[in-house]
């Protein structure tokens, strides 16, 4: 089994926030939401895209650019191909689709997603 890590989301939307956090209830993991400006040392961090594109854009320009080995996440709509390459080009890891956000999550966390079904 991976090593559990706790990871932290960037994003004002609730929705986001809480189906994150009841995944994470359910394994009994770590979850940080981001509220300010304040970003939790978590090894991977969740960047909401979704909403303040420019604002998150430079967000994750600045955490590549202060912690080069953090797994950056950016998700957004599955069909926002500029804004995908866009946050790859600022500095994101990788950028996946909104409905994959919680299973991403628990993979990227060391969670086997099959407990959860």
């Amino acid at each position: 089994m991976a090593q559990r890590r706790s990871v932290a989301l960037i994003s004002d939307d609730l929705l986001f926030a809480s189906r994150l956090q009841a995944a994470f209830r359910r394994v009994k993991g770590e979850f940080a939401l981001v509220v300010g400006d304040q970003v939790p040392q978590a090894p991977t961090i969740f960047v909401d895209l979704n909403s303040r594109t420019d604002e998150r854009l430079a967000t994750i320009t600045g955490l590549r650019q202060a912690r080069p080995d953090v797994e950056i996440v950016g998700f957004c709509n599955h069909d926002d191909r500029a804004l995908r390459r866009r946050a790859l080009a600022a500095g994101a890891t990788r950028v996946v689709n909104n409905s994959a956000l919680q299973t991403v999550a628990l993979l990227l966390a060391g969670y086997d997603v099959r407990e959860q079904q």
